[in-house]
């Protein structure tokens, strides 16, 4: 008798897709359908209206929100530019707290009850690189959007929330640690964040505030992602979901590492531009070989739709399950481990659920472990 599972693609290494890039604000594009670009060109330029972020100034500074006006080293409705002091504290136990802005602004409102300063915006000039190797598709400006055609690997998570966001990427931990607020710091503003096994709501709502882009995770509590679903445990992917920032789960949830494949290759992307799309669960990390743009010029794609992403696959496919295959264990003892296939049993086996399963031995990097089939996914 054959016995399948299920084949989840985990990651898709140098295919073509596309990105689309938008200017931030109403401006002016200064590229054409079928023109070549590289990371560094700018497609055009936006002027950016104001904003806000609130800086929680009680927590940076490590004192109550009392007393968080006298180490302000800038009064309210003062403008204050980016880098500059903001406030400042010396303390014997804890060393110097200094706090530089995260942006040209003015001081607008201070929370005497949080510890918490609104900064209001400067309207500014923004330019809108390319951040891609690849061949500009369609111009939009009306919108001022631009779709790219290029060659990227795509990481394909478990699930995720938040719209389409582009940053850089930066690895902040090992695989396995806890992320909470400590990680987060406002010098990671439009930066993609990698994280570890869990990543807290403190952390979420830190990043929020000093505006990064997105967070990748191996795992996230139930009831903080249901806080950012809406309430629901499955968002369907036709929907749009979007409290400000967008989380890419990779594994599951509760605490479970990174798998060692989606951590290497974010590993080895470190520093460079990525997009992130937690709604569809897809973290898009483009070449930056110059030769690329060979292979993206010979291939083409199918017509744009309704002027959204065409993606590559990702859908679920049922393989029967062989020796020298690679899993992923999932729902047991040893969850998002990943190995190799060694041997299927022939007959079932009583396991202590009281039920009868066919057993799968797995090798991993640490250990070899027997597991139900059920168990097992296929990844590539």
């Amino acid at each position: 008798m054959s016995l399948v599972i299920p084949k989840r693609i985990r990651i898709e290494k140098d295919v073509i897709i596309r990105i689309r890039r938008s200017l931030k604000g109403a401006g002016v594009l200064n590229v054409k359908v079928g023109q070549e670009v590289s990371p560094a060109e700018v497609l055009g330029t936006a002027q950016v209206s104001a904003g806000f972020r609130t800086i929680n100034l009680a927590d940076l500074l490590k004192v109550s929100p009392k007393d968080v006006e006298k180490y302000m080293r800038r009064t309210l409705s003062q403008r204050i530019y980016r880098g500059e002091l903001l406030a400042y504290r010396s303390s014997f136990f804890e060393g110097k707290k200094i706090v530089t802005s995260p942006s040209d602004g003015v001081l607008d409102f201070m929370n005497p009850k949080t510890g918490e300063l609104r900064l209001k915006f400067l309207p500014k000039k923004e330019d809108l690189p390319a951040g891609v190797f690849g061949v500009v598709e369609m111009v939009d400006k009306q919108k001022g959007q631009i779709v790219i055609r290029t060659q990227a690997s795509v990481v394909h998570g478990m699930f995720g929330s938040g719209r389409v966001r582009d940053g850089t990427l930066h690895v902040i931990s090992k695989r396995d640690q806890f992320i909470d607020r400590s990680f987060i710091s406002p010098k990671e503003e439009e930066h993609i964040l990698v994280g570890g096994s869990l990543v807290f709501k403190d952390a979420i709502t830190s990043s929020i505030s000093s505006g990064i882009s997105g967070i990748i995770t191996g795992g996230i509590n139930v009831k903080d992602y249901k806080g950012m679903a809406g309430g629901r445990l499955i968002f369907p992917k036709k929907l749009e979901n979007d409290i400000g920032v967008s989380i890419l789960v990779c594994e599951g949830f509760g605490s479970v590492s990174i798998g060692e494949d989606i951590y290497e290759i974010l590993k080895a992307h470190d520093g460079k531009f990525a997009s992130i799309d937690g709604n569809k669960g897809l973290l898009y990390l483009p070449s930056f070989e110059s030769g690329s743009l060979v292979k993206v010029t010979k291939v083409s794609l199918p017509p744009i739709q309704d002027k959204e992403f065409i993606t590559p696959g990702g859908d679920q496919e049922l393989w029967e399950i062989k020796e020298g295959l690679q899993v992923r264990i999932i729902g047991n003892s040893f969850p998002a481990e990943q190995g190799k296939v060694l041997s299927v049993d022939k007959t079932e086996t009583l396991i202590p659920s009281g039920l009868r399963a066919f057993m799968a031995l797995v090798e991993t990097k640490r250990r070899k472990v027997k597991v139900p089939v059920a168990n097992l996914e296929i990844i590539v």
